[in-house]
């Protein structure tokens, strides 16, 4: 015998996979001898089904195995079923009532004992879609993944919660003060005084990628929020965006970081060579780099668009006795990685983070420990420790700000370096 209470706090499942959703506890069952038993749950509203080594509540008809119903509910759900020795059973202990809460307690009738005892597992934070109609979700976090469950659908802007709200707030004012720097970026830029090598070339061609970046960001977080908003919109134009918004926003993104490496990487050869550095050869040779960067940043992140695709889900009633009615569509867009891609998307993303870091960094310290050694050989009446303390200070800039990125980025990383889901 085995007794327990469902409260509100039990996960829930669709029995018939409609809307409806049924508070349910599972019972692990064990036999030591082959043979027919009864299994009669007692409550107020009772009901219950039996499976095989494991039950999946988004897909209640997988292992679900044979039971002969000996009597109705509602007070008493009893069926017969053949248990074999060495198999896990398990016992769906429910209600027939949407939301029905109560104690209940299970007997267990046969020519032995049984093993009985309860089992909690967390279905919940690995899929999106509803009962029977369900998709893994990849490792990573999308805007679909952080807004998904917080947009009102059909509604109006006015009409959605505080934090959708913050969210659109937040989103602007980082659009505005983008747009304001990038602008500003590219009047400074504009002067040719100013590009006389090729680092002015690439905080040029920097301060484009950055508005190009923030927009592109500004539209994929509208995107989201009108697809959710609205489950009007044009499936073709859901897929469209789902696959190409957010790879551009990712090329974009690296494209930046890998331009700001460049600068970093010749502000360095410059401290190298010294009176032998060629201005114009790292004019043509910047310009090269903008043009090729493009291409070998697309060719890494190509897998992209082919893993991306929108999941639809259909939320239905009963029509009538076995009919079956869609009432609502939801759609969201989804990544789906196979074992092997995932490692390559977590390589990739190393390199496209830790890449820009490490560049930078050595520049500078190269700078700072180049221009000290330098500094050193002309002004004997200092050591070289207090050469470089002195550069240190100068230059700390060099230093802190890739170091403050990649603090910023680290966030991605630990996530896509996660063995589960994320909620």
């Amino acid at each position: 015998m085995y007794s327990s209470e469902l409260t509100v706090d039990h996960q829930k499942y669709s029995p018939y996979c409609d809307k409806h959703n049924h508070h349910y506890e599972t019972i692990q069952i064990n036999v030591v001898t082959d043979g027919d038993y009864i299994i009669e749950v007692n409550s107020v509203d009772a009901s219950g089904a039996t499976y095989e080594n494991s039950f999946d509540p988004l897909n209640p008809s997988i292992n679900s195995i044979f039971n002969r119903l000996l009597s109705c509910p509602p007070r008493r759900y009893q069926l017969e079923v053949f248990l074999r020795a060495n198999v896990t059973y398990i016992l769906v202990a429910t209600t027939l009532s949407p939301g029905a809460t109560g104690a209940f307690s299970v007997i267990i009738l046969g020519i032995t004992n049984t093993s009985v005892k309860r089992i909690i597992e967390n279905h919940d934070e690995c899929v999106i879609g509803g009962s029977c109609n369900v998709q893994t979700k990849g490792i990573g976090i999308t805007l679909d993944d952080i807004l998904r469950y917080e947009i009102n659908r059909n509604t109006t802007l006015n009409n959605q919660p505080l934090l959708v709200k913050t969210s659109v707030a937040i989103t602007m004012i980082m659009f505005l003060l983008g747009l304001i720097n990038s602008i500003l970026s590219l009047l400074t830029f504009q002067n040719e005084n100013l590009r006389k090598v090729g680092c002015g070339i690439y905080l040029l061609a920097s301060s484009i990628t950055s508005l190009l970046t923030i927009s592109m960001f500004t539209i994929n977080f509208w995107f989201v929020l009108l697809t959710q908003m609205n489950s009007s919109i044009n499936l073709s134009l859901h897929r469209g965006g789902c696959i190409s918004i957010e790879p551009l926003l990712k090329l974009f993104l690296y494209f930046d970081t890998w331009l700001n490496a460049c600068v970093a990487i010749e502000r360095a050869i410059n401290v190298y060579k010294s009176v032998n550095f060629n201005k114009e050869k790292s004019k043509r040779f910047a310009r090269w780099i903008i043009f090729i960067l493009p291409f070998c940043i697309t060719a890494t992140i190509t897998h992209e668009p082919l893993h991306r695709d929108v999941f639809e889900h259909q939320v239905k009633v009963r029509d009538g006795q076995f009919e079956m009615k869609v009432i609502e569509i939801h759609r969201w867009c989804a990544i789906n990685y196979s074992r092997i891609v995932q490692g390559y998307n977590t390589a990739i993303l190393f390199i496209h983070l830790i890449g820009p870091f490490i560049a930078n960094l050595f520049s500078a310290l190269f700078i700072i420990f180049g221009t000290a050694r330098r500094r050193s050989l002309a002004q004997t009446n200092q050591n070289y420790s207090t050469h470089i303390r002195a550069k240190l200070r100068e230059h700390k800039q060099l230093v802190i700000s890739p170091a403050i990125l990649l603090i910023l980025a680290m966030p991605r990383l630990i996530i896509s370096l996660l063995s589960g889901c994320v909620k």
